[in-house]
């Protein structure tokens, strides 16, 4: 079964948390561990970092990955991990929001956490052949954190986010 769409979800966990669960799909989101954040798009900017006009290119740019090669991506900056290392955080925002298709395992969260100097990809696991962790390493390493140095955060989350959908593009999770 294929995943909820983002407003589809957050419309229907708010229904659930009012009458109960009525079918599978609400069963699972009313169960589903929460999350140390609300998931309100494609593009979480709780710390700031990023203009308006640059988060709706982002959203559109995860929707058209989403539509064309099946993986669901997720951009999220926090100010704070609320007390987690970022590994903790990622799992957390990741089971919790239900990121990616249920069967392919296919979600993707790029995090980014500036005043703890912490930044991370979680990847389904139906992508850890894909996304593997020495490629997120350097995705990392080499396009977003010699930005994020120079105090260019929104740019270093646009050539994180531009790298992993190429090569998410390339290797669709859909057929």
């Amino acid at each position: 079964m294929r995943r909820l769409g983002f407003a589809l979800a957050l419309a229907l966990a708010q229904v659930v948390a009012g009458c109960g669960a009525g079918n599978t799909a609400e069963a699972e989101l009313a169960t589903r561990p929460k999350a140390p954040i609300a998931l309100t798009g494609r593009v979480v900017d709780n710390a700031g970092l990023l203009p308006e006009v640059t988060r709706q290119s982002l959203d559109e740019r995860l929707a058209a990955l989403e539509q064309k090669a099946g993986p669901q991506m997720v951009i999220v900056t926090v100010p704070d991990l609320k007390g987690m290392t970022i590994e903790q955080f990622g799992l957390a925002l990741g089971n919790g929001w239900g990121i990616g298709d249920k069967a392919r395992n296919d979600g993707v969260l790029l995090i980014v956490a500036p005043n703890e100097r912490k930044t991370r990809i979680e990847v389904g696991k139906g992508l850890e052949a894909t996304l593997s962790n020495p490629l997120c390493a350097r995705i990392i390493s080499e396009d977003m954190v010699p930005r994020f140095k120079a105090g260019a955060y929104e740019a270093g989350i646009e050539a994180g986010t531009r790298r992993i959908i190429d090569v998410l593009t390339a290797h669709p999770t859909r057929t």
